[in-house]
């Protein structure tokens, strides 16, 4: 292991395990003097990706460098002995002598990479198919295909993309869609450059066509580590809210338990009305508005709106599948559970886990589950403002390969069916049979809430329901709100490139087809 010392007082470094890269955020002293006792070290493996921020004065300046010398900095600039390099798309050395923070990286993070070996780069390339692609032989004796569009297309150079507004600048309309690559070299840096026929050339990193490969076998290996870890067993993870508070790791392990096991515990949280309108925003996302509003009471009222206000049985359900993007993270905060009211526990059961083997104990049925929609309607017609909500989908939903990638849920708020006439028998008996499958279900998870819990659960992905409750003295109370389920899989992902590996998060059950 190499040391590489830098010429600036360095100090707060932290390291976080990137896809391709160690990130290490450095704070720069003010002034360009300082003593042998303030230097400090940074270890580097001799040929790994290295990202450095300085902040001076407020100013971010960075550069992303493929380091194979010392790197210096000296009067707030970067300087680099022999080989320094640029990772991502391809910009002159001269172009800015402090390169602006966060170029060239934000376009190539995704949700769901896994882990490239930095040292992986390009030994070999050549365009075959009359220049339709660019074959690359790895180091690693494996090789990729590109084909010669995809390829202008993702041109990374400044006149193809924007790192400022983190947008494409081609325009697709004018893209020619029989392109072929006129010449493919290995540049001295592992870098690919690529002419086009156009009389436009770029250049890719390793890493970024390593990471992006999508032959069968690299898109295979992508989509095995996102799948859904069904639950097989009734676990209840937890945390407190007071870690939450207090570290951020802590908020980093609630939303991993929520992505792996469908649900998680908030323990000793204050029984405090609308703590959720400042905890949730805080740690995971804005909350979701809705016809319900930001939040919203489940208690029992003399005049209910809802078959929850009441101290009825609620069957499974999945809640506002009449809207176009139903709520993704759900929450319910206990203020109040009587000790002397019987009954009222909530349960969950994993509708991803049941769908699979619902498929293999009822295969016709749960095709006709994908292929024949289901009509999901609100209607609050007497309200000041009145609300009709209907939207008609399957229950089941799928990607090109067959997998389970949304479920919906809700034999509550079903409007009339409309279906075609040759499928009303069929539909029927499949859609009683997947019911009773919910019902009937193995594995479910029972919690009696107590004041100070807050209950998690992905509504993509977890079906609820609740006992009936005895009349009584008693009272039970919670408070509910949601989070959009994109807005919670991005600070997932934030937070998990921070503390953990992004190629262990799971589906999420937002329709992604990856």
């Amino acid at each position: 292991m190499r040391q590489i010392e830098t010429a600036a007082v360095i100090s707060d470094v932290t390291y976080d395990k990137d896809d391709e890269a160690h990130l290490i955020s450095v704070k720069m002293a003010r002034g360009n003097s300082w003593t042998q006792k303030q230097r400090k070290k940074i270890s580097l493996w001799k040929g790994e990706i290295l990202f450095i921020m300085i902040e001076v004065d407020k100013l971010l300046f960075g550069t992303l460098f493929l380091c194979t010398r010392e790197i210096y900095f000296k009067n707030h600039f970067c300087y680099a002995l022999n080989s320094v390099y640029s990772k991502g798309p391809a910009v002159p050395l001269n172009t800015s002598p402090t390169c602006v923070f966060g170029q060239r990286l934000n376009r190539y993070q995704s949700f769901s990479s896994r882990k490239i070996v930095s040292e992986t780069v390009a030994e070999t390339v050549r365009a075959v198919d009359d220049g339709r692609k660019v074959e690359i032989v790895w180091n690693d004796g494996k090789s990729s295909r590109f084909h010669a569009v995809w390829l202008r297309h993702h041109c990374p150079c400044r006149e193809c993309y924007s790192d400022e507004i983190s947008q494409v600048l081609i325009d697709i309309d004018k893209l020619p869609l029989d392109i072929k690559v006129t010449d493919v070299t290995v540049t001295e840096n592992g870098r690919v450059r690529i002419q086009w026929d156009d009389n436009h050339a770029g250049e890719f990193s390793s890493a970024f066509l390593k990471k992006y490969c999508y032959s069968q076998n690299s898109l295979q290996q992508k989509k095995d580590s996102m799948k859904t870890m069904l639950c097989k067993e009734s676990v209840k993870p937890s945390v407190t809210y007071a870690d939450c508070e207090a570290d951020e790791k802590h908020v980093y392990k609630w939303l991993t338990d929520v992505n792996e096991n469908g649900l998680a515990m908030v323990k000793g949280a204050p029984v405090t009305n609308n703590l959720l309108t400042e905890f949730i925003p805080k740690h995971m996302a804005p909350l979701l508005d809705n016809t319900y509003g930001k939040i919203y009471d489940v208690i029992v009222m003399e005049e209910p709106t809802n078959l929850a206000y009441t101290r009825n049985k609620l069957q499974f359900h999945m809640d506002l599948p009449y809207y176009e993007s139903m709520p993704g993270i759900q929450f319910l905060h206990c203020l109040k559970f009587d000790d002397a009211l019987i009954g009222g526990e909530t349960l969950f059961v994993d509708m991803f886990a049941v769908c699979e083997e619902f498929r293999q104990t009822n295969p016709v049925e749960f095709k006709t589950l994908c292929s024949v929609p289901c009509t999901f309607s609100r209607n609050h017609l007497s309200r000041e403002n009145p609300i009709h909500l209907l939207i008609r989908r399957p229950v089941i939903n799928l990607n090109n390969e067959k997998e389970i990638i949304g479920v919906f849920w809700n034999p509550g708020v079903v409007g009339v069916s409309e279906i075609p006439e040759d499928h009303v028998t069929e539909y029927y008996r499949a859609y009683q049979l997947f019911a009773r499958s919910i019902s009937n279900f193995h594995t479910k998870n029972e919690i009696r809430l107590q004041p100070g819990d807050i209950v998690t659960f992905n509504n993509r992905r977890m079906a609820h329901s609740r006992n009936s409750f005895t009349d009584g003295s008693g009272e039970r109370h919670f408070q509910g709100c949601y989070v959009n389920i994109c807005e919670y899989k991005s600070r997932l992902v934030s937070l998990t490139r921070k503390y953990g590996d992004v190629s262990t998060i799971k589906r999420v059950g937002n329709m992604d087809w990856m």
